[in-house]
This record gives C-alpha cells, structure tokens and sequence, in this order.
C-alpha cells in the first residue's frame, strides 16, 4: 500500500512539473491588474466615418465593456486618453442564387489614438489587415438586417480585443506611460 501512495506521489508530481513546464515554456503569461502598463483609460471619441448609421454607439459599447473586462478602469479624468475612428465598412456579395445574395463578407477598419492628459499622441493603434467576417442568409430582410447586426457586434467583439491586447501589451513604452 505504502508503495502504491509513494508511485502516486511520484506521478502526480511528474505531472504537476510538466503542467508548469507546458504553461511556462509555450509563452504564455498571466497578467494581472497591476501589470497593465494603464490603469485608467478615457474613452473620449468614437466617430463614425462610414455611411453605415450607428456603428460608433456599437463600437463604444462593445469596446467600454472590453476595457472593463480586461481590468481598465474608464474615468473622464485619467491620464490617458483614446479616440477611435471606423474608417471603412463594406458589405460584399460572396455568392448568390439567381438575383439573391447568400453570403456576405462585413470588412471593417478601425483605428485608435492613444493621448496623454494633455493631448499629446502617444500611440497610433491600427488593424495590421482589415477585420472581416461572413454570414449567409436565405431569409426575409428582417433576418437579414438581424444577421448583418450579429455579424457586426461579433466583428467589434475581435476589433475591440485586439485593441486591448495593444494596449496591454504596451510594455516596451510603458516608462513613458507611467502615471
């Protein structure tokens, strides 16, 4: 019995080492509240430069519940300071059916400006490529106004997080962003 506990031991401690090894060795890192390089973020501006109504309200719901999630605090008098502008909305046929469109691809550009407290630009943030997503619809309008707002919220959902994960992973500037 004393051996079966001790060859136990052995494996779970095998397993516990090589856990950490795998977590530890791959990259990977845990970050907490206190490693943003940021604490507090204004979300000043969002502006809509696209002749598709709304997206700005969507953007900054999407992108306030973001921050929140990822630790920032949002507060009218922090030091830093972000505006975002969409750029670029296009809604393209994939396929279709005699005259009906099947599928659609939603491209979206959007770019971030990060400011000091007093104005001074501190770091451009933009989408290496445009973001994009599809969906497919064989319904009435209503469904198809209804995924195309899906489509878009899921798009911003991704925008959002790579505009975090930029502004997380500031380290190399974060002396100068020191509060």
């Amino acid at each position: 019995m004393k051996i079966l506990l001790t060859n136990c031991k052995k494996i779970l401690f095998i397993l516990a080492l090589l856990s950490l090894s795998f977590i530890y060795g791959c990259g990977y890192s845990v970050y907490t509240k206190a490693d943003l390089p940021i604490s507090e973020i204004y979300l000043r501006n969002v502006e809509n430069n696209t002749l598709e109504p709304g997206l700005q309200d969507k953007m900054r719901r999407i992108l306030y519940q973001t921050l929140v999630q990822n630790g920032f605090e949002i507060n009218s008098s922090a030091n830093r300071v972000i505006d975002v502008k969409i750029t670029n909305y296009r809604l393209v046929t994939i396929s279709e059916i005699g005259l009906n469109t099947l599928e659609y691809q939603l491209l979206l550009d959007v770019q971030a400006t990060l400011y000091d407290n007093e104005g001074n630009k501190i770091k451009e943030i933009k989408a290496s490529s445009p973001f994009n997503t599809y969906f497919r619809t064989i319904r009435d309008l209503q469904s198809l106004i209804a995924d195309k707002n899906l489509a878009i919220e899921s798009l911003f959902r991704d925008i959002c997080e790579s505009l975090v994960r930029d502004l997380i992973f500031l380290k190399s500037e974060s002396k100068s962003l020191e509060k």
